[in-house]
């Protein structure tokens, strides 16, 4: 063996020379554990700070927020109990508590009188005397009922009519759907009317935009559009569209 490389390892096997590698070994270890230690110390303070603030910014924005939410939900709120004042003045045509065969007669003429008339004006061809519905009623009718569907012609008839379509080919109601709840509560019955008509493409989005309406109370249940059988009617328009009643 080298006799340097000798002299270096008899230095390492002295017991004095182990003590100090020892020592210089626990002190550069403690040293580390310190570090790291106030390391974790220092991150642990900055976790704590920054969760702090977080904290305090999300409570504020929190605050904020719902102040926010409260605003617009109120008005949100105000802005359909208006919709909805609307939707039941519309409605109130609709709302019918007694009537006798009579009075149902004599409303079955007027209505199609005005509509008669309307049409004239507007120089559209239909016949609207029976609008589909018999102004005949027998013994075991529901008078309240045939009223109602009544109503709800009248309704899409001057809808259709305002949007000026070219031709009304023929509109009449559908039996009433009733919907409940979970609960087997009746909420709110439907009075379907079909329709059909000529109208050209500009009327055509008018008509469809007319629905959508805040103060009109139809629903489209399904709709069919076709070539119109004549080069002056454009589109033909085939639709069931509901009147809602809540109940």
């Amino acid at each position: 063996m080298n006799p340097h490389l000798q002299t270096f390892v008899d230095f390492i096997k002295t017991e004095r020379t182990q003590v100090i590698f020892t020592l210089v070994l626990i002190i550069a270890s403690t040293i580390l554990t310190v570090y790291i230690v106030l390391e974790q110390i220092d991150s642990g303070r900055e976790i704590k700070n920054t969760s702090e603030s977080l904290a305090q910014s999300f409570a504020n924005q929190s605050l904020a927020d719902k102040q926010k939410g409260v605003d617009l939900g109120l008005t949100n709120l105000q802005s359909l109990s208006n919709e909805w004042l609307q939707i039941s003045e519309r409605l109130a045509s609709l709302r019918i508590e007694k009537l006798s065969s009579i009075e149902y007669k004599v409303e079955h003429y007027e209505i199609g009188q005005r509509l008669q008339k309307k049409c004239e004006q507007l120089k559209i061809q239909f016949d609207l005397s029976d609008f589909g519905i018999n102004a005949v009623l027998s013994s075991d009718e529901d008078i309240r009922m045939r009223m109602l569907q009544l109503k709800a012609v009248e309704l899409l008839a001057d809808l259709a009519l305002d949007r000026q379509i070219q031709q009304l080919v023929e509109i009449y109601p559908l039996s009433p759907i009733q919907h409940v709840d979970n609960n087997k509560k009746p909420t709110f019955t439907e009075y379907p009317v079909r329709i059909e008509c000529d109208v050209d493409f500009t009327h055509l989005y008018s008509f469809f935009q007319s629905v959508f309406e805040e103060n009109q109370v139809f629903v489209f249940r399904n709709i069919r559009i076709e070539s119109g059988p004549t080069p002056a009617s454009k589109l033909r328009v085939k639709a069931i569209l509901s009147a809602l009643l809540f109940d």
